[in-house]
Parts: structure tokens; sequence; C-alpha cells
């Protein structure tokens, strides 16, 4: 799917006006317009300058209320003023939300600082960088988002006076513009959004507008929007576009109106995210692309960050590189193959990434122990977390971790942290999860490893004969091979044999008189290697020989010393 460069058109909201309140005093707000009861002295011409701020208006006035001599006119007689003559005095547009690099400008090129709070007039200018947002509200309410790489102009903010009817005009040159327009109490009042190819006029609803290759794209989220080609409104040639359809304008013409996509589904899981990047699995079985934006509240004001991914097959994935910890809220659509954006799925998630989790060591997924003994000590080993000094381990027989048989806080080592726990031999599984030093908070544990505990070699038998040594052990797996190492010492510093064999056993000539110690490893058909029995310690005795080299006897034993 091509990228998408957006644009916008004019907008009007429809609605039905409703009859004001009488205002204390001697005035009266209706929808056509203001109902003044005149005071003494009082004229046309006066009254003209009051409402409308000039005295030519004196006529018109005076032929809506059929009042011939403008200059007597009785008091407390009640006159309309049109609201087509009332004064428009300026609006303005509150900053109420930003994130990213914002660049505001007034009508004379002076810059103006983004702050929360701080009032954009008629002919400011505003403009996102790339992933930065800007969010505004107007007096009456209405609210206007503008997304990433966008440029806008105020081109009016006005109010009619007494009526307070807004009259917006939008120009946007170049990106995208969200609107959710307050729906309007009086006839004359107007916001409308315009682009270089369309305009699209509303009184009163939510939606969006893109401008892209030539193409001025409306979708209508609420209320209804008329929409044509051109620079103006007019009175004819507009396209009415109902909630939950669109239109595309080109090469001068409307098309259509056409339905918009349904909202899409999100994958499980999206609700509480403990890795980055943050994901979510998306789908509509119609969708060409999927628009997903991250915000920190639900009206989608205040938004943070968006991305758009290409579909295949209807479905994709959204990823957000990285976002703090925290409660947000997604805001995601699908795009059709005509680029329009449909009905947007909302979803609260958390984040809560951190501290991130160490990597496990070791063991790997096998593990030997020395000894055949009921419960095997393993030895735990994780990575160090930057600030991080607390650790808590837990090992269970289930990979869900419902019972685990090990859940220990653990305090970190000068260069690692590790933790010997007792196992029985079988299948187990271990995480591990940092603690924040200043908070006291967990973060979410490691991906579970498997480790397989398994019973190491039993410690080699020795049989002493006249000439040589045996040594026996049993084998633990089928095609098994082994090292057997023999030594002077018990740390085997220096060993005097060492030999690789496929059976259990191995004979030595018969050694020096003396003290010595034996070991044996395993080695698997697939290359683990196992970890050296315990040894087995034996003594050579000194045996008395005949001058014939034979061993001198004693009641058929030979003589000699255990040495």
């Amino acid at each position: 799917m091509k990228s998408l460069s957006f644009g916008i058109a004019l907008s009007l909201v429809f609605c039905f006006p409703a009859i004001a309140q009488p205002a204390d005093g001697n005035l009266r707000v209706a929808p056509e317009g203001v109902w003044y009861t005149v005071s003494r002295d009082e004229t046309l011409s006066s009254i003209s300058r009051k409402f409308t701020g000039d005295i030519r208006h004196w006529r018109t006035i005076g032929n809506t209320n059929r009042i011939e001599n403008e200059k007597k006119i009785p008091v407390g007689r009640i006159v309309l003023i049109p609201a087509a003559l009332l004064t428009p005095v300026s609006a303005f547009a509150r900053i109420t939300s930003f994130f990213g690099d914002i660049a505001i400008h007034d009508r004379e090129g002076k810059p103006i600082e983004a702050r929360i709070d701080t009032l954009l007039k008629e002919g400011d200018t505003l403009a996102t960088m790339a992933r930065s947002f800007i969010s505004l509200v107007l007096e009456d309410g209405s609210q206007i988002t503008v997304p990433p790489d966008s440029m806008l102009n105020l081109r009016m903010l006005r109010a009619t006076q007494y009526l307070n009817s807004p009259r917006t005009r939008l120009f946007l040159e170049k990106g995208r513009v969200e609107s959710s327009v307050t729906p309007f109490t009086r006839p004359d009042s107007r916001f409308e959004v315009l682009s270089p190819m369309a305009v699209s006029g509303v009184r009163g609803t939510r939606f969006r507008v893109q401008y892209r290759e030539q193409r001025t794209l409306n979708e209508v989220i609420e209320g209804k929007v008329a929409v044509q080609p051109g620079k103006t409104v007019r009175k004819d040639g507009a396209q009415l576009v109902a909630a939950g359809f669109g239109t595309i304008v080109e090469n001068g013409r409307t098309a259509k109106p056409v339905h918009l996509l349904p909202a899409p589904a999100a994958g499980d899981g999206y609700a509480r995210q403990e890795r980055l990047p943050i994901r979510f699995q998306l789908s509509q079985a119609e969708a060409s692309a999927f628009h997903a934006r991250v915000s920190t509240d639900a009206q989608g004001t205040n938004n943070i960050a968006e991305t758009d991914i290409t579909a295949t097959e209807g479905a994709a994935v959204a990823r957000f590189a990285d976002l703090p910890d925290g409660h947000y809220f997604l805001h995601a659509h699908a795009i059709d193959r005509h680029g329009l954006g449909g009905i947007v799925q909302t979803l609260p998630f958390e984040v809560a990434a951190r501290p991130f989790p160490p990597f496990l060591l070791a063991p790997g997924n096998r593990f030997q122990g020395s000894g055949n003994a009921d419960l095997i000590a393993v030895t735990m080993q994780w990575s160090l977390s930057s600030n991080v000094t607390r650790y808590r381990l837990q090992v269970a027989q289930d990979a869900s971790f419902a019972q685990p048989e090990v859940d220990q806080t653990v305090d970190a080592g000068e260069h690692d942290g590790r933790a010997t726990v007792s196992l029985p031999p079988g299948m187990h599984y271990w995480r591990v999860a940092a603690i924040d030093t200043r908070s006291g908070r967990q973060g979410p544990f490691s991906d579970a490893r498997e480790v397989n505990v398994m019973q190491g070699m039993a410690a080699p038998a020795a049989t002493l004969g006249e000439k040589d040594i045996h040594f026996t052990w049993t084998s633990t797996a089928a095609g098994q091979r082994f090292t057997f190492q023999l030594a002077g010492d018990a740390a085997f510093s220096q060993p005097l044999h060492e030999a690789d064999t496929t059976a259990p056993e191995a004979t030595l000539p018969r050694p020096q008189p003396g003290t010595y110690h034996a070991r044996v490893r395993s080695i698997d058909a697939d290359g683990f290697i196992g970890p050296y029995s315990p040894p087995q310690r034996f003594v050579v005795p000194l045996v008395w020989q005949s001058g014939y080299g034979l061993p001198v006897q004693s009641q058929e034993q030979p003589l000699g010393t255990d040495f």
C-alpha cells in the first residue's frame, strides 16, 4: 500500500437550533437575533451602533421591525436586531495537550511558545513535526487534534456577539486534522475545514479529513457532513455524508459515499504489556492497513504516539518501541482499499515493563547433579539489572507457576545474581523478576526456562588386583560416553590418568602404593556433558614380594602395609 500523506477538506455538521432562555434586563437572545427593549432617547441609529458597531444598519433594523421614523420609537418598544447584523467578536483556541516538537507562529510570523492553556487567535499557524501531536479546544467545547507532520492555519476564530455563535474556519496546508464539533444551537454557526481540493461543512459532528495524492478523503464518525469540491461553501452541489460513511473528492467530483470498515478486533494479551516493544495484534477481514494511536485519555486528545501498518490478509501487528510504565488507551481503525479510515476501536491498556527482568544464565535446559540423592542442589544464576539489588526467584513443576516449589527473594551478589535450591529429579521451570530498589515494586518475570534436573553419576567403584585396578560405574542413559580421571589429590589438579570410554568401566595398571582419587562424568548422545561424580578415595597398599617377584603370603593373604 502507498504511504499516506494527508490534507483537509471543509466540513459542516447538522443539528436543530434551540431557542435560548431570556436573559436578565432588557435583552432576550433568540436564534433569529436579539430582542431589545428600547429605552428613553434611543434611536435606530444608536441601537444599530450598540449592537452592530455601525450606524448604517439602522434602516435594515427599521424595516425588520416596521418602524418608519427611526427617531420616534416609543419607550418600551421591543425591536429585533437580526443575527446577521450582530457584531462578530474574536474567539480563541486553547491548547489542552501537546507532545513532541510543535512550532506555532502568529500571522506576522512571530513564534509562540507551545504551553498548556496558551490561547491561540485567528491567523495563527501551528505545525507538528514527526511523532508530535497537539490538541485544541474552542470556546464552545469543540476539539481539534492535529497529528504528526501536519500544518494547520486558524483562518477564522470568531463568535457572534450576544448569541455566541461560533464561526470557525481552519485551513490545513498539509497533513491531517481530526475534529469533534459541539452541536450548534444557532443557525448562523459554522465550522469549516478547508483543503486544496474540497470543502466540508459541519454543525455538530465527529469527522476526519485527509488530503493525499490530490484527493480529499472524508470519514464521518458521528453526525453528517456536507462535502463538495472547491474552496468555498455553496448551497448546492454538496454531497451529504452520514455517520459511518466516507467519500473521496477527486478531479473536481465527489464520489458516492461508502461504508467505513468496522472497528478492528484486538488479539488477546493487549491489556497488560510487560515487554518492549508494545504490541497489538489487529485484524479486520477487509483491511488493507491499520492506523494505531496511543493516548493518555479515552477521548484521544492527549496523544503521544501513532503508527500505520500494512495488513496481510486482514491482519497486522502494531508496535510501539517504548512507552513509560503507566495506563494508556489505544485508538485503532482499519483502512480500506480506497484509503478511507474506518470506525475506531478504543482499548485501555497498561505498560508494566519495569524494572526489566534479568537474563537467565544457568543452568541450561538440563542439569545433572552430583550423586544420586533424592534432592539435588541446583544453582540458579542470572544477570544483574541496572540499579537493582533484590530479585524474586520462582521454581515450579508446571509452566503456569500455579504452585511454585520455590518462591524466594534473593539479594544480588557482586557480579551476578544466584541462588542454590534443592530440587527433586525431573522437569522444572524457573524465572526471575527484578525488584525496584527505591519503590520496592516488582517488575515482570523473565520468560520461564525449563530445566531437566537429573541424578548425577555415582562415584566409580574400585577393584584392586595384583597387577591392575578395575573401575566400574552405572550408566544413566543409552548412548552415553564417559570421561574417567585418576589423580593423587582430591582437587584433581594434576590427573595421573584420563580416558574416554563408551563402556561404564576402566582398567588401569596397578599404581604405586599410595592414596588415590577417581571420578567419572557422562557425555550424552546429544553432546550434553554432566558434572564429575564425587571423587572416590582408595588406597593401594605396599605388598612384600619374594626374590622371585611374587607376593609373600600369610594365611593365603599378601603380606604388606596399607601405606
